[in-house]
């Protein structure tokens, strides 16, 4: 983004954001994730409470799972070796950033909302931890912007973006999680998703794996094998 272009594009605060410790990255700042850039309409700035990381592995799915999918989330990203992508929802994102804090592995939050709006399905004490583990929360709205569906789906957008790779772990079909994985075949990125089981809860892996999306076993070793030719 030239700086013309960035002069034009009303700013958060500055001292705004460091009131609340975070920091502004504009989109032609080196930090400025570069997957980003693979959008048609990629954020002008990101604000962002601590540090994000390279590309990884983003892991998403529903917000009510069933607790066998919760417990292969936080254990695919236990093992994964890379950072970890998800949304700091309850369910399978909560599952997938304490799995990767588990292993020490950089994990990072991309948000629907202001950072200073965190709103009660947010776990604040997990983004905390994210952050004071070398990982960071990353929104695309200014501090105090309330969460709306259309910043959710933008952040959906941002997930894919930001990953090498998006893992569906379970969802509804009308999920929000399917957005991401629409956004990732939109951008080449590769897609897996969860061999389904029967049930409502695993609809948007029928829809995702009949759209090409690779099928990843539920045994963790067979999971990596398909997503890195190598076992844990």
């Amino acid at each position: 983004m030239s700086s013309n272009h960035s002069a034009q594009v009303p700013l958060p605060d500055q001292s705004a954001l460091r009131r609340i410790g975070a920091k502004l990255i504009l989109q032609s700042d080196k930090a400025f994730p570069p997957g980003l850039r693979d959008l048609p309409d990629p954020p002008p700035f990101l604000t962002v409470l601590g540090a994000l990381p390279g590309r990884g592995l983003a892991i998403v799915g529903s917000r009510n799972p069933p607790q066998e999918a919760a417990d292969f989330a936080f254990a695919l990203a236990r093992v994964s070796g890379e950072p970890v992508i998800s949304g700091l929802a309850i369910g399978i994102d909560t599952a997938a950033h304490r799995g990767a804090l588990t292993a020490g592995l950089q994990t990072a939050a991309y948000i629907g909302n202001g950072l200073a709006a965190l709103y009660p399905e947010m776990n604040r004490a997990l983004a905390e931890e994210i952050v004071a583990c070398g990982g960071g929360i990353a929104s695309a709205e200014f501090p105090d912007q309330p969460r709306s569906q259309r910043a959710l789906i933008r952040r959906d957008s941002f997930q894919a973006a930001h990953a090498r790779a998006v893992v569906l772990v379970c969802s509804e079909s009308d999920g929000g999680a399917m957005h991401t994985m629409r956004f990732a075949k939109d951008l080449r990125r590769a897609r897996y998703a969860l061999v389904a089981k029967d049930g409502p809860e695993y609809g948007g892996n029928r829809v995702a794996l009949a759209d090409d999306a690779t099928a990843l076993p539920w045994n963790i070793e067979d999971a990596l094998h398909v997503l890195y030719g190598r076992t844990s």
